[in-house]
């Protein structure tokens, strides 16, 4: 008949025959036996701590950070309102745009577009991409989408500023600048700029697009929750 031994009388068994091969090899001698044995609980605990206590583990490295703060730039106020059919149109039709992708007009210009009220004078801020990434981490770490929300209106002066392709806040190297605007239906998606040749390329892509975002790309977000005053 075979003899089923349980996980604690296996272990004790384990620590006996340990204890007997240090015994024999001098690393433990009858005398420290007897005086552990002897010990009273409240002094093992005192000298050994407090074994029903887990062991601690050990401290967990910080996530990485994806984006790399790089300044702000203001957006002067505006005093009428911002009609972005008005303003995105290709450089043959008096505009500043080489092309104008499919989802942006659907999503911003159809119809009667995206019309956007005055702004007062507001602050943006521009991070780097310091790993490939999807949209869902970078509005993460913005602080969410309310935070990472900006505007056409707060986005096409800084178009305008560099028209002609000079330096300025919006990379003009032909990398993507990213910014996260809610369109007609009032659904966020992700706006990008880039420079090529001899104006400015505007697309749009759902915020779900598995697509990731090169190292080095620029990302905008508002200094403050839309709709509440910029810090000064």
């Amino acid at each position: 008949m075979s003899t089923i031994v349980d996980a604690g009388s296996a272990k004790l068994a384990g620590l006996q025959i340990d204890t007997l091969s240090k015994y024999r090899t001098g690393q433990l001698s009858l005398d420290h036996w007897e005086r552990f044995v002897n010990l009273a609980p409240a002094e093992r605990e005192a000298r050994f701590g407090d074994w029903k206590k887990p062991e601690p583990t050990a401290p967990t490295e910080p996530t990485p950070s994806i984006l790399e703060f790089v300044s702000t730039v203001m957006v002067n106020a505006s005093t009428g309102k911002f009609v972005a059919k008005d303003k995105f149109k290709l450089k043959k039709d008096g505009g500043i745009c080489s092309d104008i992708g499919a989802n942006f007009k659907a999503w911003f210009l159809k119809g009667a577009g995206k019309i956007e009220d005055p702004i007062s004078e507001q602050t943006l801020r521009y991070h780097k991409l310091q790993q490939l990434s999807v949209d869902g981490p970078i509005i993460t770490e913005l602080g969410g989408e309310v935070k990472a929300e900006t505007t056409v209106s707060g986005m096409f002066p800084l178009m305008e500023k560099q028209k002609h392709g000079e330096d300025g806040v919006l990379l003009n190297s032909g990398w993507a600048n990213i910014f996260y605007i809610k369109d007609i239906a009032g659904v966020l998606r992700t706006v990008f700029v880039s420079w090529n040749d001899d104006g400015w390329y505007v697309f749009a892509d759902p915020v779900e697009n598995p697509g990731r975002w090169g190292v080095g790309y620029r990302v905008f977000s508002r200094n403050s929750v839309l709709g509440s005053s910029d810090p000064s």
